[in-house]
């Protein structure tokens, strides 16, 4: 009995770091999202901005006129 105690402390030892492992890779991976969000806010708010700044000859666009 006392060896089948001591194997499940051992097993619930091993949960609880698997839990909280487990947890700290969510926080993590929350914080990467959150992050990559962001940026990708601030990137498509700069393409705009980008292409406002642009010539058509920096873009590489030739305007012909229609004669």
């Amino acid at each position: 009995m006392k060896e089948r105690d001591e194997e499940i402390q051992i097993c619930t030892r091993e949960l609880y770091a698997l839990v909280d492992s487990v947890s700290k890779y969510k926080e993590y991976m929350a914080s990467k999202i959150s992050e990559m969000k962001s940026n990708l806010s601030e990137t498509a708010g700069a393409v705009p901005d980008s292409y406002k700044s642009s010539s058509p000859v920096q873009l590489g666009i030739t305007v012909e006129a229609n004669h």
